[in-house]
């Protein structure tokens, strides 16, 4: 299924259990209590210090680590010293709290999760690895998403999100790229979520990878090239604009131009190229990839260097004025 990350706007403590709670181990135990409250960050929190009482700040709206320096300190106390420090957590609207390491749980931890009515659950995952993974799926969660319209494909490992005009042969174009051994990662509707420095793009779990082809109709791209054509999701690297014959005359044909689009707020780089009856348009998105690899790998394009070289060779023609 494409996109596996569910939408942001009501995510709650069961959507988080049934998505991600097998990958960390979780076992409730306090029933399905609390599995309505709303999460709304995808950053966590350790209460240590609001154990001791410091509570300026606390934040309880986050899911609440219990690691083994909380559960230690919790085991080092009276019971009913335990009882006190765990009010100064459970006296604010917990969201939701995790026991890391399969530790044994103070019972008046339990007790407290239960008269707050917030979820507890248990992991026999360690701390560390149990937070990594719990961030990065809530990271991408709550990730600024932005749905565009045009064809996604992975390109020698290069993510090109081809776009144009209706009908102007965006899928005919990137069907080409599957057949010559590229992997098409979403059609028409393409998902685009921003993570830190980087746009992820998947496709829509509707949709699935069905392709629409004037004249044929929908096609499933698997079930003609198999599943290695395929892919759940993909880093946006360059966007491809398909463009009318009859902007020709506003184009830069030396390259030398460097064009951009803004995508989620970051700078991706774009190239136009015209559809005119005859071209290769496959062969044309294949070649844009591998520019653009190049152009990562050596800090400029190859006009950029051949235009160093003319002129170059002029500086050496005309000589000391």
């Amino acid at each position: 299924m494409q996109d596996r990350y569910p939408d942001a706007s009501g995510f709650n403590v069961d959507k988080l259990q049934r998505h991600i709670g097998e990958r960390l181990g979780l076992q409730s135990l306090t029933g399905v209590l609390g599995f309505e409250r709303i999460l709304t960050s995808p950053d966590i929190s350790r209460p240590g210090l609001c154990l001791t009482g410091y509570t300026h700040k606390f934040l309880n709206h986050r899911v609440q680590i219990f690691g083994e320096t909380e559960i230690t300190m919790l085991s080092g106390m009276s019971p009913g010293k335990r009882r006190r420090a765990l009010s100064n957590v459970f006296g604010f609207p917990v969201l939701c709290s995790i026991v890391s390491k399969g530790l044994e749980i103070p019972c008046e931890l339990r007790d407290a999760s239960l008269m707050a009515g917030s979820a507890l659950f248990r992991s026999p995952r360690d701390t560390t690895p149990l937070i990594h993974d719990l961030t990065a799926f809530l990271s991408e969660v709550f990730a600024p998403q932005e749905t565009m319209h045009g064809t996604l494909v992975d390109v020698f490992g290069e993510g090109v999100l081809c776009t144009g005009r209706s009908a102007i042969g965006k899928s005919e174009a990137v069907l080409g790229l599957v057949e010559r051994g590229h992997r098409l990662i979403a059609d028409d509707t393409v998902s685009v979520r921003r993570n830190g420095d980087t746009l992820v793009g998947s496709g829509d779990p509707v949709i699935g990878y069905h392709m629409e082809l004037r004249g044929l109709g929908f096609v499933n791209v698997p079930e003609l090239f198999g599943v290695g054509a395929v892919k759940e999701r993909q880093q946006l690297d360059l966007v491809v604009l398909l463009v009318d014959a009859d902007r020709m005359g506003e184009m830069d044909r030396s390259g030398l131009e460097s064009m951009t689009t803004k995508i989620l707020g970051l700078s991706i780089p774009l190239v136009e190229i015209p559809v005119l009856p005859g071209r290769n348009l496959t062969v044309l998105l294949e070649a844009a990839a591998m520019l653009n690899i190049r152009r990562k790998n050596t800090g400029s394009s190859t006009s950029e260097q051949l235009n160093r070289i003319l002129l170059s060779k002029l500086e050496k023609r005309r000589g000391p004025e």
